[in-house]
């Protein structure tokens, strides 16, 4: 196994382009399985900021806001994980 530094922008990166994907994977499947339609839009707008609905405007805000979601989870997890101490190295298979 070989040691690398913790490096949070990759981490965040890759968290946040995962989020953005799911968010338009939930995004295309209110199209595809429209059940409970109302419910789905509404954890929408309770989740991300200024949603009004199912059209672009809304799916843009969503994607940005999913992906910047990666940077403040990852930063509170590294806080509260005390992760970055001096000397600490990140295992890497």
């Amino acid at each position: 196994m070989e040691t690398v530094k913790c490096n949070y922008w990759r981490c965040a990166n890759r968290i946040g382009l995962f989020l953005a994907i799911l968010f338009a994977l939930c995004f295309v499947f209110h199209y595809i399985r429209p059940v409970d339609a109302e419910l789905r839009v509404k954890l929408f707008q309770m989740t991300f900021f200024r949603f009004s609905g199912m059209n672009f405007v809304s799916f843009i805000l969503g994607l940005v806001q999913s992906y910047i979601y990666a940077y403040i989870g990852l930063g509170v997890w590294f806080l509260v994980g005390c992760c970055f101490k001096s000397g600490v190295e990140c295992e890497h298979k």
